[in-house]
């Protein structure tokens, strides 16, 4: 290998940047709007990036250990380069002087290849936890590696967070209207669970209902992902922020062509064109402000805003049970809802029986659904007990008596069309006089019915679907491990308070005197 010269550097830039026209023209818009010493830089990321994707992708006539062998040897000819600031490949010497001039730390760019090299093994992905972790390496990184490139002054976490939000929410937009070409290629990049969930199957290549309401939740949590990385843009340089704006906003509007094509994404590819995007270009740059043509999109796709009857905070928990923030309930539940803290309760009477209700028929998370006497969030520094006599009391108009732990770590995950359930959720029973009155709040509760428990077991139990009229996928995880307690809900043990999540107290605490 030779020290790269100045017309060999020259050359790399000059190849990447025609990658970035040829293959990646959102992304060139947006670099047009930059000073060229930093224009360079964004072409030479994607430049590497669109090479080492093209080794994977279009393997030609080489065998599958042949095209690992490729990937491995651009890979290491790379991390050659970024350590001698040599290489005979003007692309990858490009790529390596980017990287040390703009301080690009290289385990960005391990992550990257590890992505690459899960794309010779790895077909399909089970859950959306699944397909983030692959997208970490091909997506989130290089909104990381954006950062030194556009030369965001010592991002924040907060910032940094923005930046991979805004690389997975261009990944995504890619994944929604390429599923046809990945299709050829053997490869699904839409989550197995969202399939099952919504009965929808890419490879009969049909828009049915089922692919059209799986379309609409991508849709909606591409979104959100683009609403995350907007909170990044203030701390961007101007001409930065134009750049940003322009791949934002153009992207973005891939999603609006996916729509107006009735969620077809295997007849033809959806494009944004060429007039939009020079049209889009323009107006940015001569706009004192480019962020706001960000904000005036989100205008026009807000987020989902069901009517929730109430809008208190929620504790959101990392994965030991601790609390590491609060939300507002509206701002919490959506398609990637975050673990946060609640409960279940179920109301017993003098006989044994368990209080079972329909939830509301307009409400915004699982309507119509078969379930327990009552559901809520402790708020923050709220016991559990507390949580479990104010949510009763609003949700039935009654008062309850003895409150009794019974399974402290029960935990799920559950989702509706367009949002999901992701709690630490205890298992309470609590009692109550022969006959209650109840006044069931009608923004909550549609019905509420007194079931033997042995009634409330087999229907729990019985395989059913999902939707109004169904248990809720909660109740029936919890009974069957309540079952396991006994035949008598009256009865059963009591959990133990010191296995609860450690952000949960049971009790008030009473003060004693001195």
């Amino acid at each position: 290998m030779t020290p790269g010269t100045s017309a060999d550097l020259a050359l790399g830039y000059r190849r990447c940047a025609r990658l970035t026209r040829r293959h990646g023209t959102t992304y060139a818009w947006g670099a047009r709007l930059l000073a060229p010493e930093d224009r360079k830089h964004v072409h030479a990321v994607y430049g590497l990036a669109r090479t080492a994707d093209d080794i994977v992708d279009h393997p030609g006539h080489r065998s599958h250990a042949e095209v690992a062998t490729a990937l491995t040897a651009y890979e290491t000819s790379f991390f050659s380069a970024l350590a001698s600031g040599a290489s005979d490949d003007p692309v990858l010497l490009a790529a390596a002087t980017t990287a040390r001039e703009r301080g690009i730390e290289a385990d960005c760019f391990a992550r990257f290849f590890a992505a690459m090299r899960a794309d010779l093994t790895t077909t399909s992905y089970a859950t959306w936890d699944d397909l983030l972790g692959y997208m970490d390496g091909s997506a989130a990184v290089i909104g990381e590696m954006m950062l030194p490139v556009l030369r965001a002054e010592r991002p924040t976490p907060a910032v940094r967070d923005a930046a991979r939000a805004l690389g997975l929410a261009f990944q995504l937009t890619n994944f929604l209207r390429d599923v046809g070409e990945d299709l050829d290629r053997g490869r699904v990049y839409v989550p197995q669970e969202d399939l099952d969930h919504f009965g929808a199957d890419p490879s009969r290549r049909t828009v049915d209902e089922p692919w059209r309401a799986l379309m609409r939740f991508e849709i909606a949590r591409n979104r959100r992902l683009y609403r995350e990385a907007d909170e990044g843009l203030a701390a961007l340089p101007l001409r930065a922020r134009r750049c940003v704006s322009v791949a934002r906003v153009l992207y973005a509007q891939i999603l609006e062509r996916i729509e107006e094509r009735d969620l077809d994404v295997f007849s033809g590819r959806a494009r944004v064109p060429t007039a939009r995007k020079a049209a889009t270009a323009a107006r940015l740059l001569r706009s004192p402000e480019p962020s706001d043509a960000v904000w005036a999109d989100r205008t026009v796709h807000p987020p989902a805003a069901p009517g929730w009857p109430d809008d208190d905070p929620v504790v959101l928990l990392d994965r030991t049970g601790n609390a590491v923030g609060q939300r507002p309930k509206s701002q919490t539940h959506h398609d990637d809802t975050p673990l946060h803290l609640g409960f279940s309760c179920y109301v017993v009477d003098p006989d044994g029986r368990v209080l079972v209700t329909t939830r509301a028929h307009d409400k915004a998370s699982f309507p119509g659904v078969v379930t327990n006497s009552a559901c809520g969030h402790p708020r923050p520094g709220e016991s559990l007990e507390s949580a479990v006599r104010r949510r009763v009391r609003r949700e039935l108009g009654l008062e309850v008596g003895d409150v009794r732990l019974v399974l402290a770590d029960f935990a799920y995950r559950a989702r509706t069309d367009l949002l999901a359930e992701h709690e630490l959720c205890p298992v309470v029973v609590a009692r109550c006089q022969a006959q209650p009155d109840l006044t069931p709040h009608p923004g909550e509760v549609a019905t509420a019915q007194w079931w033997s428990w042995s009634d409330l077991r087999d229907r729990a139990l019985t395989p059913q679907g999902s939707g109004p009229g169904t248990v809720s996928p909660w109740c029936r995880e919890q009974v069957a491990v309540l079952q396991h307690l006994g035949d008598d809900p009256r009865t059963w043990p009591e959990a133990d308070a010191r296995d609860l999540p450690p952000a949960v107290h049971l009790r008030d605490e009473v003060p004693t005197g001195g």
